[in-house]
């Protein structure tokens, strides 16, 4: 139990802070950054498949193919939603597009999959369950909150705001996909991977795989019509694949460490994980939010609403603990 919270606080902080690196993303226009942001992902995905479990195919080949389709499906969400996450933060902020769609995500990415097990809890557990999921719901909220009073005045807020409900929409529907791919632990373990690093990282491959195939899809169409290739040479173009190699493999682990605390977090881990994982990223990206200056000359609404709302989060993972 201890070690799956400690590799929840691990993955937390890599989701927390991902998201700086989509703030810049010059010389490259938009849609070529994407493009090359999602070949990293994907490459970053194979490469921990590969390392963890280097005879990954005799188990996924063995896999009847309608197995593999909820996670695809989940996955193609996850990867259009993501192009939101990304132009909204460049729109609103990272602490109001966090705190939007972690919100969502955590009802959607916990609540689905537990009805999909029918494994909620009874009882007491239950009463802890739903309790903390409510104070957590209600951190989002107010921190929610304090992003929409600090963008009262933006003409882009409301496409902002859309686009980071449409991305916790997906980012839960990639829980929903990590969890209906279990089938894949029982044919590790036919062929001898019984670690849980090894489950995590072959559970998250086909649903990254169906989000950066429909991402990049969508951005290379986009950057063929725009004729905007040729970003590529421009000076930093270098830099700028460096650095978002970086990122990708910050944004891998995020997921892959969620994946190994899944695993040791019990009979519940996969709902009350996803809790605690969206609530420790939202509190350590409204952190940033605050450093890099997304509250400038807005102190009383930002101490306030941000204080309160961190103060509520770490209830709801008080009462889960």
């Amino acid at each position: 139990m201890l070690s799956g919270l400690a590799l929840l606080l691990l993955s937390g902080l890599c989701q927390g802070t991902f998201g700086l690196g989509y703030k810049q993303y010059k010389p490259f226009s938009w849609e070529v950054f994407w493009l090359v942001y999602n070949v990293m992902c994907i490459a970053t995905s194979v490469l921990f498949v590969f390392i963890t479990a280097p005879k990954w195919y005799f188990a996924f080949f063995s896999i009847p193919a309608i197995y593999f389709l909820i996670p695809l499906l989940c996955g193609m969400m996850w990867g259009l939603s993501a192009i939101g996450f990304s132009k909204g933060i460049s729109m609103i902020g990272m602490s109001m597009v966090y705190g939007l769609s972690m919100g969502i995500s955590t009802v959607v990415g916990s609540v689905v999959p537990m009805w999909m097990n029918n494994s909620f809890p009874k009882g007491i557990a239950a009463f802890f369950l739903w309790c903390g999921l409510g104070f957590a719901i209600l951190g989002v909220l107010i921190i929610a909150a304090a992003g929409i009073i600090r963008e009262h005045s933006n003409n882009f807020s409301k496409i902002g705001i859309t686009l980071s409900i449409l991305s916790g929409l997906g980012s839960g529907a990639m829980n929903i996909g990590f969890n209906a791919f279990n089938v894949i632990k029982e044919q590790y373990k036919i062929i001898g991977y019984t670690r849980y690093y090894s489950v995590s990282a072959a559970q998250w491959l086909p649903i990254l795989l169906g989000g950066c195939i429909t991402g990049g899809v969508y951005c290379f169409i986009s950057a063929f019509k725009k004729k905007s290739f040729s970003s590529f040479k421009k000076d930093g173009a270098i830099h700028r694949c460096i650095v978002l190699f970086c990122v990708s493999i910050v944004w891998y682990l995020a997921l892959f460490l969620y994946g190994c605390a899944e695993k040791n977090l019990g009979e519940f881990g996969s709902g009350i994980g996803w809790i605690l994982f969206n609530a420790l990223s939202l509190a350590v990206s409204s952190a940033i939010g605050l450093k890099t200056g997304e509250w400038e000359n807005k102190k009383a609404r930002k101490y306030l609403l941000i204080g309160s709302g961190s103060l509520v989060l770490s209830w709801g993972m008080l009462v889960f603990v």
